[in-house]
């Protein structure tokens, strides 16, 4: 466990205005909360951020010391800290009173060791489900991380928080069964089958001339084509007197009045 000295001091003002102007000044605000009333102060941004830059990371334990009062240094840790979403500066921190002999509630990271046998034999992936492991301890006895050897790990093998290493003193409070870290079989990505258009067959309409097929010239009657054949002109000339017959008046009927079946009266 890291100690890191940070000095502060006291804030007699507060509000956005005043927070303005300390961080152009090159000061953060801040605000302390002990076992009285917590007491605004400032803090050098560039030294908090390199204290929670060390190894202990979040649950570095902090020397604290208010440089306008006669105070000796406390024990307080970070308990929050607001960040600009765009720029990244510090804008704003929360600071913990702490004794070194009750115990706290801190999250600690879980690091993984190793290459997994599924991942570097069977080409598997490995899926960490489980990054913080919620612990109760007293200060001095926070590790700085809770490391896992998964070097023997192999496609479909879990860890659950009840495998892992923790240190004697630490009592765990994520659930037993949580799941920490497994390891997946490799997607594999199916090829789609190429679409195939069907293309719809020609609709022949009842009566059209089949491909290939003579078309009739439109308005011509159908015996046009007995005429066509050879022959058939030779046929109609040969029959003498078909075309006298057919042009004498009267013949294709009778004279009115008259009675088709009456005969002259012979001669006795």
């Amino acid at each position: 466990m890291e100690f890191v000295d940070l000095k502060v001091e006291r804030r007699p003002a507060t509000g956005k205005g005043v927070a303005r102007k300390l961080r152009q000044r090159g000061r953060i605000p801040a605000i302390f909360y002990g076992e009285e009333e917590p007491i605004p102060v400032t803090v050098d941004p560039k030294i908090l951020l390199r204290a929670l830059g060390t190894a202990a990371g979040e649950n570095v334990i902090l020397n604290l010391t208010i440089v306008d009062t006669e105070e000796h240094a406390r024990k307080a840790m970070v308990k929050e800290v607001q960040v600009d979403p765009v720029t990244g500066a510090v804008l704003h921190a929360d600071l913990l009173a702490i004794s070194m002999e009750r115990p706290i509630e801190v999250g600690v990271p879980v690091e993984l060791v190793g290459v997994a046998s599924g991942v570097k034999e069977e080409g598997g992936v490995v899926a960490q489900v489980l990054r913080d492991l919620a612990v109760r301890c007293l200060p001095g006895a926070i590790p700085d991380r809770i490391t896992l050897e998964i070097s023997a790990l192999k496609i479909g093998d879990v860890i659950h928080v009840r495998d892992l290493p923790i240190p004697a003193g630490i009592e765990v409070l994520t659930e037993r069964d949580q799941v920490v870290v497994t390891v997946a079989a490799p997607v594999v990505e199916e090829v789609a089958a190429p679409v195939v258009e069907e293309v719809a067959a020609p609709v022949v309409e009842e009566g059209a001339p089949k491909e290939g097929a003579p078309r009739e010239s439109p308005g011509k009657p159908a015996v046009a084509k007995e005429a066509g054949k050879p022959g058939a002109a030779k046929e109609a000339a040969g029959k003498p007197g078909a075309t006298k017959e057919a042009g004498k008046p009267g013949a294709a009927a009778e004279a009115p009045g008259k009675p088709a079946g009456k005969k002259r009266p012979g001669r006795e």
